[in-house]
């Protein structure tokens, strides 16, 4: 039986939808990465990762989409990755890597992002009869409880032969922190940046200790233990595309500048003043596991976490030795 001309283009077109029907499935299953993304307190290589559009690129060649998404805090960030809504948080900081791990959290270390001591200072007014960390024996100090800044005051006053008994710990926000402290309801305040250079640059606080020598001020990479085990490949583009940013920071410095004023409202002097602060490099060096631990430590110390976390547990390095 001789087919019609008609029918060989039904046959055609039905075969052409069924062909763009599979097409549009298969680009709907498409891979995607889905990544935190916090420009602030000044997360430069993620900024310059965004804007220049580096992850993207590398990802591209994987077949792999990328999806940004932003959080405002850090246990935020791990309740999304227990819920498979996010898969790495390229920057964490270590107390609430260590208090999310400790609680459950199927996550790992697989690099460093960053360090900033100088960026977390404990502060108080201008006009404060407290002149050292030593004068807050008895005093309120606004600090957010369990995390970097709150381990600083710690080892502030260790230093000065106090411990945070000696203190009454107000537990709040950094931003409540500084409005409570301008306000006269606490004597002192754990301060971090860029809140820290904007207050000292008018003028409005006296610095009586920031991190240097005393914590790393250390900030993490860390992603979903599935992640890790099973798709190293895409955790091995992510750090490549990383530290594409951070040789494009080294090479462009003005235009780096100019990227992160941009991109955090800030004034490019004060980005300058700010980044000075900031060391960036993903190696997990035995230095920065220890402050891990050290870190560890203290959190149990004070409650936050219950039992003592395995710092080698929560660390994986099988993706920077994969791209050395």
């Amino acid at each position: 039986m001789k087919q019609s001309k008609d029918g060989k283009g039904t046959i055609v077109l039905v075969l052409t939808l069924i062909l763009l029907l599979v097409l549009g499935l298969n680009a709907a299953a498409a891979e995607k990465l889905t990544v935190s993304y916090n420009p602030m307190p000044l997360n430069v290589p993620s900024i310059v990762m965004k804007e220049m559009g580096f992850l993207e690129e590398a990802m591209a060649e994987l077949g792999v989409e990328v999806e940004y998404k932003s959080f405002l805090a850090g246990y935020q960030m791990t309740e999304a990755m227990a819920a498979g809504e996010l898969d790495i948080a390229p920057v964490m900081g270590g107390t609430s890597t260590i208090t999310s791990f400790a609680g459950g959290r199927d996550l790992q270390v697989f690099a460093a992002y960053g360090q900033a001591p100088a960026g977390f200072a404990i502060v108080t007014k201008v006009d404060s009869s407290c002149q050292s960390i030593r004068d807050l024996k008895g005093k309120t100090v606004g600090v957010p409880v369990g995390t970097e800044a709150h381990y600083l005051l710690g080892k502030a006053l260790e230093e000065a032969g106090l411990s945070l008994e000696d203190v009454q710990v107000a537990n709040m926000l950094v931003p409540d922190a500084v409005t409570a402290l301008m306000a006269g309801h606490v004597d002192a305040a754990a301060v971090v940046e860029p809140v820290l250079s904007r207050l000292q640059s008018a003028g409005q606080i006296s610095v009586l200790r920031d991190g240097v020598g005393l914590m790393p001020g250390l900030t993490v990479m860390t992603a979903r233990r599935e992640i890790i085990e099973k798709q190293p490949e895409v955790l091995a583009a992510f750090l490549k595309a990383h530290n594409r940013s951070l040789l494009y920071m080294e090479g462009n410095p003005e235009e780096t500048v100019e990227l992160v004023a941009k991109e955090t409202k800030l004034p490019p002097e004060l980005v300058k003043k700010i980044m000075a602060k900031y060391t960036f490099a993903p190696e997990l060096s035995p230095e920065l596991a220890a402050s891990l631990d050290n870190t560890a430590a203290f959190l149990r110390e004070v409650g936050i976490i219950r039992e003592a976390v395995n710092v080698e547990d929560l660390i994986n390095y099988t993706i920077l030795d994969s791209i050395q």
